[in-house]
C-alpha cells in the first residue's frame, strides 16, 4: 500500500506555468551550479590530506600461521601511556581505525608468547594507510624446586631468571630487560614461562625489599646451589622447558642502607647494580615519603653503584623525573650504613621544528611534512652510554614529535653529549639545519648539526631550531661494474667549497646485492659521488656526521675529487639510471 501526502484543509494551490517552471531551472542551473563547483573547489585541497584513517595488519607465530585473539596496543609518540586496544579475529587479522594522521607504535600480546624482535631496538613507527605483519615467538619456560639443605622444600620464595646473554650470544645491553621472577609453590616448584631465548641464571632470595619474609636476610643462592661467581647458566630455547634446581643455602648477607633527600612530597626508588655486571643483583627498594630511609638487605661483598630515582610530575604524555648521581658503595664482611643520595631533576631540551617553503615552480603543489609524522629522535655518545651504569632509567628520551605548532620537549635526558636525527616523511623535503640558540645576553647560534650538545644534571636547555626545507632531490642509481661487490656504500660529498663542511650534505647508503642504490631527501646542489668499502667510521649516517669523523670526511672529499664523479641536483629533481663507476 502506498500512503500519498494529504494536502493541508483550507490552503491555497498555486499553479506555475511550464514556461515559468523552465526559467526557474535556468536560473538555478546559472546561480546555484557555479556555487556548489565553487565550495567543491574550496575543499579539494583539504581533502588531500586524510583526517582520518586505519592502520591494518595481521599477528603471526614463527612458523607464520595466524595467532587469533592477540592483544594489540597502538600509542603516538605524544599519547604517553594511553592506548587504543584491540585484539585479532580467527585469521589474526586486526584493523584498528578512525586514527588521526601520526605515528604510531604497535605491541602485540598473547599469553605465553613474546615479540620476535630486539627489546632495545628502537622502535618502529606506522603511519595510517600501514599493513603491519607482527611476529610473536612462543617463549622459554624455566622450572625447577628450591629445597633446604635437608631436601625439604621452600614455600613462597622469589625465583629469579637473569638472561646473561640473548639467544646470538651477546651480552644485553639495558639490564631491566632481563629478568623474569616466579614464587614457588607448596611445593617448592617454580615454573618461568614466556622467556625470551638466550641464557639464564637462576637465583633463589627475597628480591622485593619491601617487607619483611623468611629469606629477607639472605644472599641470594644461586643454581645448582651456589655464588653468583660458580652459578650454571641454562639455555632457554623457544618452545622449550629447562630444568634449574636450587639448594638454597639461607647464608645471611650484609645491608646497605641511608636516606635520599628529594625535592618533592613523593618518596624515591633506589636502584642497586653491581659494578661490571650485566643484570641487577637484587632490584630495586623504595623510600616512602615519610623519608625513614631504605635498606637493601642479603647484600654479597663486592662493588656497587646506587642511584635514587624520584618522580617529579607528569606532563601531558611523559613523566618527569630527578635521579641522584651515582654512589660508589664497597661491602666488605659488613653492613654499609648512612649513605645520603640527593636527586636533582634529568636535563631536558625543548626547542620546535619549522618549515620553509619554496617558490620554484617544479616544487609546487607537493606534498609538505606533516607535524604529526615527523618525530626527534636524540643519539647519545656511546662511551657516555658505556660508563652509565643507570641507561636503564631513562624513559621516554629516545624521541619525541612536535606539536601542532612545530614544538617539542626531549625529557628525562641523562647527562651527557647528543645529536638529534629528525625523521620526517616528505619526500621533497629536507633537514637544512639543527641550531640551539643560547640563553646568555647576548644569544649565539650553535651548529648542533655538527657539534654534539652537552647537557647535565639540572640543565634545562631551549631553543633548538630544527629547520625542514622544501625543494629536495633523490638519485636512483647502480654501480657501473661488471660483478658488483658485496658490502659496498656509496657515499654523497659536497662538491661546492662553501658547503664542504656542512655535515648535512654528506651522505651515505649501501647498495643492493646488484648493486642498485638509492638517496631521499637531498638539498639541492652539487654533489661528487664514490663507492668504496664502508669505514666502521663512517658506515652509518649518524656516524658520518658525528664530529669525530670530520677527518674521515675529509679524506672521502679527497678521494671523490679523484674519481670526478659529480653531478647537480636541481630542487625538486628525481635523478633515475644513474652510472657510479
Amino acid at each position: 500500500m502506498t500512503f500519498l501526502p494529504q494536502r493541508r484543509k483550507g490552503a491555497k494551490r498555486y499553479r506555475v506555468s511550464k514556461g515559468l517552471s523552465l526559467r526557474l531551472c535556468a536560473f538555478a542551473r546559472e546561480i546555484f551550479l557555479p556555487l556548489v563547483l565553487m565550495m567543491l573547489l574550496c575543499i579539494a585541497p583539504h581533502a588531500q590530506e586524510p583526517t582520518t584513517g586505519a592502520i591494518t595488519g595481521r599477528v603471526v607465530n614463527e612458523n607464520g600461521q595466524p595467532l587469533a585473539g592477540a592483544s594489540l596496543y597502538v600509542r603516538t609518540l605524544s599519547s604517553g601511556f594511553a592506548a587504543r586496544t584491540t585484539a585479532t579475529d580467527a585469521e589474526g587479522n586486526f584493523r584498528v581505525n578512525g586514527l588521526e594522521p601520526g605515528l604510531y607504535t604497535i605491541l602485540a600480546q598473547a599469553p605465553a608468547y613474546i615479540t620476535s624482535s630486539d627489546p632495545t631496538t628502537p622502535p618502529t613507527y606506522y603511519r595510517i594507510g600501514d599493513s603491519v605483519r607482527l611476529e610473536l615467538v612462543r617463549g622459554g619456560v624455566l622450572t625447577g624446586t628450591v629445597t633446604n639443605a635437608l631436601g625439604e622444600p621452600l614455600i613462597s620464595v622469589a625465583v629469579r631468571a637473569m638472561m646473561v646473554r640473548n639467544a646470538n650470544g651477546e651480552a644485553l645491553k639495558i639490564p631491566s630487560f632481563g629478568f623474569r621472577e616466579d614464587r614457588t609453590d607448596d611445593r617448592g616448584v617454580y615454573r618461568i614461562y614466556g622467556l625470551p631465548p638466550g641464557t639464564y641464571i637462576v637465583a633463589a632470595a627475597d628480591f622485593s625489599y619491601y617487607g619483611l619474609s623468611p629469606y629477607n636476610l639472605d644472599v641470594p643462592t644461586y643454581s645448582p646451589s651456589t655464588t653468583r661467581d660458580n652459578a650454571a647458566e641454562i639455555s632457554v630455547r623457544s618452545g622449550e622447558e629447562s630444568t634449574a634446581d636450587i639448594r638454597y643455602r639461607g647464608e645471611p648477607g650484609h645491608t646497605i642502607s641511608g636516606t635520599v633527600k628529594v625535592a618533592g612530597p613523593g618518596g624515591a626508588n633506589i636502584h642497586l647494580i653491581p659494578v661490571g655486571g650485566s643484570f641487577l643483583p637484587g632490584g630495586s627498594t623504595y623510600q616512602t615519603p615519610n623519608g625513614r630511609g631504605f635498606a637493601f638487605n642479603g647484600i654479597t661483598d663486592g662493588d656497587y653503584d646506587l642511584f635514587a630515582q624520584e618522580f617529579i610530575s607528569q606532563t601531558a604524555t611523559t613523566p618527569q623525573f630527578s635521579i641522584s648521581e651515582p654512589k660508589r658503595v664497597t661491602v666488605r664482611g659488613a653492613d654499609v650504613t648512612g649513605i645520603e643520595l640527593s636527586t636533582r631533576p634529568l636535563p631536558s631540551i625543548t626547542g620546535r621544528v619549522t618549515l620553509e617553503t619554496s617558490k620554484i615552480p617544479e616544487c609546487q603543489g607537493k606534498r609538505a611534512p606533516l607535524l604529526a609524522e615527523t618525530f626527534i629522535r636524540v643519539q647519545r655518545h656511546e662511551k657516555d652510554a658505556e660508563k652509565d651504569r643507570a641507561t636503564y632509567l631513562r624513559t621516554f628520551t629516545a624521541s619525541a614529535s612536535p606539536d601542532r605548532n612545530g614544538e617539542f620537549a626531549l625529557r628525562n635526558l641523562m647527562a651527557g653529549r647528543y645529536q638529534f636525527g629528525p625523521q620526517f616523511y616528505a619526500r621533497y623535503w629536507y633537514l637544512r639545519s639543527i641550531t640551539l640558540t643560547s640563553a646568555t645576553p647576548k644569544p649565539q647560534k650553535f651548529d648542533a648539526a655538527a657539534n654534539w650538545t652537552v647537557v647535565k644534571f639540572g640543565d634545562q636547555l631551549s631553543n633548538l631550531t630544527i629547520t625542514l626545507a622544501e625543494g629536495a632531490a633523490s638519485i636512483r642509481g647502480r654501480l657501473a661494474a661488471a660483478e658488483p661487490l658485496a658490502g659496498m656504500a656509496v657515499y654523497l660529498v659536497p662538491a661546492e667549497q662553501d658547503k664542504a663542511e656542512d655535515v648535512l650534505r654528506f651522505f651515505v647508503t649501501d647498495t643492493a646485492a646488484d648493486g642498485a642504490f638509492a638517496f631521499n631527501n637531498l638539498p639541492p646542489g652539487r654533489y661528487r659521488a664514490l663507492a668504496q668499502t664502508p669505514d666502521p667510521q663512517t658506515a652509518t649516517l649518524a656516524k658520518l656526521r658525528q664530529p669525530e669523523a670530520a677527518t674521515a670526511r675529509a679524506k672521502l672529499r679527497r678521494i671523490a675529487e679523484t674519481q670526478k664523479n659529480e653531478i647537480q641536483l636541481k630542487p625538486c629533481q628525481n635523478v633515475v639510471d644513474f652510472q657510479l663507476k
